[in-house]
């Protein structure tokens, strides 16, 4: 038993690691953040805010498209993120994975638009174990110009 517990613990801690947003409901994102997002976005749907850092909030939404998109506001100032299926993704870049990072896989990419510059990012991590039960690690973030040439790690 005291095996199951400390498993199930480990697990949730695990999980808990991994994701470091939180998500919140939208009375407790900063004011100018919510009215800046809806001036900008007529008609969102599916609309989820989270909480990265003290100031720091990604929303996530379907636009009028049904497109999924997420935008991030910071003291910094906003960014936006066009997400991309993964049946769209670049090859050049699903390529610069497969050799330069083998034991890991694309898990989500998206373009990313900030101060009025284009470039793509590509999350990507390792992941372990079987059929429904599968968990992730040392997931990346990877910094890519628009015509797939890699830039960096995130930071």
């Amino acid at each position: 038993m005291k095996k199951i517990t400390l498993f199930a613990v480990a697990l949730l801690l695990g999980q808990g690691i991994t994701l470091a947003q939180t998500k919140v409901a939208e009375k407790d994102v900063k004011v100018s953040y919510v009215k800046d997002f809806q001036r900008q976005v007529k008609d969102p749907t599916n609309v989820e805010w989270y909480q990265i850092d003290e100031n720091t909030f990604k929303v996530t939404y379907r636009d009028f498209e049904k497109s999924r998109q997420a935008m991030v506001f910071s003291n910094k100032g906003m960014e936006v993120h066009y997400i991309i299926e993964d049946k769209y993704y670049p090859v050049s870049i699903t390529n610069y994975v497969q050799e330069n990072h083998p034991k890991y896989s694309v898990t989500d990419m998206w373009v990313r638009k900030a101060r009025n510059k284009m470039t793509y990012q590509a999350r990507i991590s390792k992941t372990s174990g079987i059929l429904w039960w599968k968990k992730e690690k040392d997931a990346k973030i990877l910094n890519f110009e628009v015509d797939g040439k890699f830039i960096s790690v995130a930071e």
